[in-house]
């Protein structure tokens, strides 16, 4: 009577199951091929993409107010020399001052509206003027949508004060009334910015939210359950055991055999 003895295992620790559980830990991704999930992959790579597109947003935004911030602070300049030659022609008109004194507040007035053109044509952010004219609107791009800058133009010209002087009472006199409107529309300006900061503010809020949830959702899909490969793993590992095991009893059986056919 043939004995027939314990067929061969089959190598376990080639199997495929391993070599992709091997994988997905040590990438901590559950999709390392095309072919471990199709449709997967298709979504990992669109949301991929949202989430790139969503942090260059965030980056453009956040340049967009240092880009505001830039133009408010000289525009707070400009209004510091405003605020200058306001009281310099408040001076000139008082009549106890004769035309000697007058000519040397003058001077100091000219300088300061001088200055105010210098900072009004000299600022800039990435080799852009800000703030004579050059440069009226700005797009930020914001991923999906956009949001519109709009710089003002706050050279004395634009302002209204261009060719002033306080050289006599009456000349200062209409001196203080084209500052004080020069004033009031840098306010409007300043408050323009503030608003603008606020919306590009906002903006990022909505963005971060935004790529949280598409990091989640990518990660969802993507990363490795870890808990559950470790399982698989161990449950791996006791098959691997258990066949050793098979095969050690097979090889014994073997001898057995050949001790019989000897004896």
């Amino acid at each position: 009577m043939a004995i027939t003895p314990y067929s061969p295992v089959s190598n376990i620790y080639n199997s495929p199951e391993i070599n992709n559980l091997q994988q997905s830990l040590t990438s901590g991704q559950s999709i390392n091929n095309a072919a471990d999930d199709p449709a997967g992959l298709a979504v990992v790579t669109a949301l991929t993409t949202q989430i790139n597109t969503q942090d260059v947003g965030i980056q453009n935004a956040n340049n967009g107010i240092s880009l505001i911030q830039t133009a408010d602070g000289a525009s707070a300049s400009i209004n510091g020399y405003l605020a200058r030659m306001n009281e310099l022609a408040v001076q000139a008109a008082n009549g106890t001052l004769n035309d000697s004194q007058r000519s040397i507040l003058n001077l100091e007035f000219q300088q300061n509206l001088e200055a105010l053109n210098g900072v009004a044509n000299n600022t800039q952010f990435n080799g852009q003027t800000l703030l004579n004219g050059d440069t009226s609107n700005l797009d930020i791009a914001l991923g999906e949508g956009s949001s519109t800058l709009n710089l003002p133009n706050q050279t004395s010209t634009a302002l209204g004060i261009d060719g002033l002087d306080i050289l006599n009472p009456a000349n200062a006199s209409s001196a203080l009334e084209g500052i004080s409107s020069a004033v009031d529309l840098i306010s409007q300006q300043r408050a323009e910015f503030g608003a603008q900061q606020n919306g590009l503010t906002s903006a990022i809020d909505n963005l971060q939210n935004q790529n949280v949830n598409s990091q989640a959702s990518r990660s969802q899909i993507l990363d490795t359950d870890f808990a559950k490969a470790i399982a698989e793993q161990i449950r791996q590992n006791i098959l691997q055991d258990s066949s050793i095991a098979m095969q050690a009893q097979n090889n014994q059986s073997r001898a057995s055999v050949l001790q019989l056919l000897n004896s």
